[in-house]
């Protein structure tokens, strides 16, 4: 398979799987949420990775790096809950929660805890 097709392949798949899930949460937004907490981006990347690569020490890194990012990221999420649970409007609530983030991610590049 090239790498044009290959790549329009895995647009394609994970472009659905994205609108499945956003489409479900109007329904089921618990059952969403579990779709999407689950690795989803991380489990279809693994995938990629390994059928272009068959690397698993590249996997091994980039598994080790989704885990140390989740931590920060964890932020951006607690913030919104509350913006939202605060009917803060959408756009300012996004805006300060990737603040939220972003402070994370300086705070643990400070410690050294995230490298790149």
């Amino acid at each position: 398979m090239s790498q044009n097709l290959f790549f329009l392949l895995k647009v394609i798949i994970s472009g659905v799987l994205i609108a499945l899930v956003s489409t479900m949460a109007k329904h089921s937004p618990r059952w969403a949420a579990l779709l999407t907490a689950l690795p989803m981006m991380t489990f279809l990347s693994l995938i990629w990775i390994y059928l272009e690569n068959r690397d698993l020490a590249l996997l091994e890194t980039y598994t080790r790096d989704v885990l140390l990012w989740v931590l920060p990221s964890l932020l951006f999420f607690v913030a919104a809950i509350y913006l939202f649970k605060w009917r803060v409007p959408f756009l300012l609530t996004m805006g300060i929660s990737t603040v939220a983030l972003g402070i994370g991610v300086w705070v643990f590049q400070k410690l050294h805890l995230l490298h790149g």
